[in-house]
């Protein structure tokens, strides 16, 4: 009797251990699963995968801004800097007076004041020339007469012959004129060879073409 009672006993020391430990390697198990689940993302974050895809995409956005629509914008935005309005804003007016005695001015090169279309087309029809559309206010302008006036002669049989820009509607639209300080090369019949904006003399002198 006795005996049966310590077999029963050892028994139920066996079977109590072995529950134990299962649930110990329950547990274990459990843990290992938690922790695996919690490292993923950390170490998904830390290689190639969408986050650090994103992270690149946004570091891209602003380099795609120097490409030529940058480029664009800019050249319009400084187009539009040298309105009559912007200039006036940010108190950059150039003496209008100045700007007219500028443009009346003789130039040691063959500078003449515009009159109609046809005079200058048959000034064309004898050697290169090239409208001015000058503004009186135009600080940029006034630097590009000062150095008509000055170093004309540098552009040899060249005709500059300048238009006032603020009085010639009809003219800037035919050459689709939309910012003044800018020159354009006529032909014999009045079409446009080539147009740039500013430069004085170096820039005619890069930009006219000499044969008509």
């Amino acid at each position: 009797m006795r005996r049966l009672f310590l077999m029963a006993g050892v028994m139920l020391a066996l079977a109590t251990a072995g529950f134990a430990q299962g649930m110990s390697g329950s547990s274990g198990t459990g843990s290992g699963s938690d922790t695996s689940s919690m490292m993923a993302p950390a170490d998904t974050m830390g290689g190639d995968t969408t986050m650090k895809g994103s992270t690149d995409s946004m570091t891209a956005a602003p380099n795609a801004m120097t490409g030529s629509n940058a480029m664009n914008n800019s050249d319009s935005m400084m187009a539009a800097d040298m309105s009559y309005d912007t200039l006036k804003k940010e108190g950059k007016l150039a003496d209008t007076k100045m700007g007219m005695q500028l443009r009346l001015a003789r130039s040691t090169g063959m500078k003449s004041i515009y009159k109609d279309l046809m005079a200058s087309e048959k000034l064309a029809a004898r050697g290169p020339t090239v409208l001015f559309f000058a503004a009186d206010w135009c600080p940029s302008c006034q630097a590009d007469l000062k150095d008509l006036n000055a170093n004309g002669s540098r552009l040899g049989a060249t005709n500059i012959v300048v238009v006032d820009y603020d009085k010639s509607a009809d003219l800037k639209k035919k050459y689709g004129i939309t910012v003044q300080d800018t020159f354009v090369q006529i032909g014999a019949m009045g079409e446009k060879i080539a147009a740039w904006n500013g430069g004085g003399v170096d820039g005619i002198l890069a930009h006219i073409q000499k044969a008509m």
